[in-house]
């Protein structure tokens, strides 16, 4: 079993959180609210994290629904021989699921020419339909129709004020977390507006620390530099 002492689940979070401030659990729900949809907007905002799952294809329509907490793709991929084989974005497929519209089969026409073909063969292609929150798909045969998606997520699925669905983050965002809940609780109390900005300044720099740990230190950008440089001989 993989260790789990680098994340928190989010109803640990808020106990450990009434206990700092005193906050009496009856508050519990209403604070649930308030820590999924910060933990939302660090997810989509300062901190972003991709998640890895199948999807299953509509063998009549060739469509797939995106996961209730997709924000955007990174690849959509068959495993072949062991590796995964990224499917071709192609947005000028037809839609067969509108009435009235039919097209021929992509599985036919299996090589892509034009400006950044890479001169392969592809086999297989998609195309994200955001305004009904779906894949298109083409070149799938009935016997093929589960691909894996490797996605951005807002990190929170399905947790609303009845839920008891819990959810799990990283540790190193509970200073983030803590300084949201302390903003909004002011905001939402209608507390001064000079604490409440304060403690907005102060969420603010929390977040600023929690993106700097995912960028690049001056030595790890001098490592890539040097890397990528050739040596070459001088004419004199």
């Amino acid at each position: 079993m993989a260790q789990r002492n680098g994340v928190i689940s989010l109803q640990a979070f808020l106990h450990k959180f009434f206990l700092k401030l005193g906050v009496d659990e009856g508050e519990f729900h209403r604070y649930h609210v308030i820590a999924a949809d910060g933990l939302r907007d660090i997810y989509i905002h300062h901190l972003p994290i991709s998640k890895v799952t199948t999807l299953t294809i509509d063998s009549t329509n060739l469509t797939a629904d995106f996961p209730s907490d997709f924000i955007d793709y990174d690849y959509v991929a068959v495993e072949r021989d062991g590796r995964y084989w990224t499917f071709t974005r192609d947005n000028s497929m037809v839609d067969k699921t509108i009435t009235g519209i039919t097209g021929s089969s992509l599985a036919n026409f299996s090589t892509l020419y034009g400006p950044g073909a890479t001169g392969g063969d592809n086999d297989y292609w998609f195309k994200p339909d955001y305004e009904n929150r779906r894949f298109l798909f083409s070149g799938f045969t009935p016997s093929s129709n589960t691909v894996v998606l490797s996605y951005k997520s807002t990190g929170v699925e399905s947790v609303s004020y009845a839920s008891t669905t819990d959810v799990e983050f990283p540790v190193y965002a509970e200073d983030a977390m803590e300084t949201y809940l302390r903003w909004k609780q002011c905001e939402y109390d209608n507390g001064p507006m000079g604490e409440c900005e304060r403690r907005k300044s102060q969420h603010e720099d929390a977040v600023r620390r929690l993106r700097n740990i995912h960028m690049l230190s001056v030595d790890e950008i001098r490592d890539i530099w040097e890397r990528s440089s050739n040596q070459t001989f001088i004419r004199r």
